[in-house]
């Protein structure tokens, strides 16, 4: 237990840090767009059959994905948008949805304004809130390790 603990904890801190750069370097330097989809490969067909199995992936046309989440698959849209001096750019994106719910036609993404090419849905709130479960999954680590540490 001790040994998983230690290498836990530096697992997590790194984890966490990563999950800080993140959030910091796309407030730094990257902007918003609002984008508009083109086309996803989550069809009206697949969305209707999750809707109908209410959540289950089980006998889904889509199926069971490990990166999907709980109630949730993640998608890729083929999107378009413009950036701050009016260019307007195609990307490929992936993001999450809620399983069984029509995904809204339009959202931000963060683009890299030296290379609009490099597009993500998933912006530094979502960064921020990783790093924090990250956080409290440390702190819950140390603790166990006071916790042991007892005689």
């Amino acid at each position: 237990m001790k040994d998983l603990i230690v290498l836990a904890a530096p697992c997590l801190m790194l984890a966490m840090l990563y999950c800080c750069w993140r959030a910091v370097s796309l407030f730094g330097s990257w902007r918003a767009a609002t984008a508009t989809v083109r086309d996803s490969d989550y069809s009206e067909r697949e969305r209707e059959d999750d809707f109908w199995h209410f959540g289950s992936p089980l006998g889904t046309l889509r199926g069971w994905n490990w990166r999907d989440g709980e109630n949730a698959r993640l998608i890729t849209d083929k999107i378009e948008f413009t950036d701050a001096q009016g260019e307007s750019h195609r990307a490929t994106v992936e993001r999450r949805v809620r399983r069984g719910w029509r995904p809204s036609g339009a959202y931000t993404v963060w683009y890299d304004p030296h290379d609009p090419a490099q597009v993500t849905a998933f912006g530094p709130g979502y960064w921020l809130i990783i790093a924090l479960a990250f956080g409290a999954t440390l702190v819950g680590v140390f603790g166990l390790c006071m916790d042991l540490a007892r005689p």
